[in-house]
């Protein structure tokens, strides 16, 4: 019952795998038609892109640059509150100025007074 039937056919199934149907032939020529348009235009555009630039260059000759920003930085906390370290810092250089200035008040006074043993200013 199972009898080997001939091909009628003179191809092999991999040459008609390998022969490229109309339908593929047809997209096959379409996307080569807009590779080649791309190509085109790319083309044009960087031979156009000299004198573009120079264009450019011509027309900005006179501009002034843009100005820096004054803080390039955004603030990210309140203006009005300092950092820890920083508090203590200043803490620190005012204690140290309130005894620098007790220590020369004190000098003087102590100079006044040996002075005053020997001129008797006040009594």
């Amino acid at each position: 019952m199972n009898k080997r039937v001939s091909s009628r056919r003179p191809k092999s199934v991999q040459d008609l795998a390998q022969e490229p149907r109309p339908a593929r032939l047809k997209q096959i020529k379409t996307r080569s038609r807009a590779i080649q348009e791309e190509i085109y235009s790319l083309e044009c555009a960087i031979v156009a892109a000299p004198h573009a630039m120079r264009r450019q260059r011509m027309a900005t000759k006179d501009v002034l640059p843009a100005p820096e920003p004054i803080y390039t930085k955004k603030a990210l906390r309140s203006p009005k509150r300092i950092p820890l370290h920083q508090l203590k810092a200043a803490k620190r250089r005012r204690l140290a100025l309130f005894i620098e200035f007790g220590v020369v008040i004190t000098s003087l006074v102590a100079a006044i007074g040996w002075m005053n043993q020997w001129f008797h200013w006040w009594n």
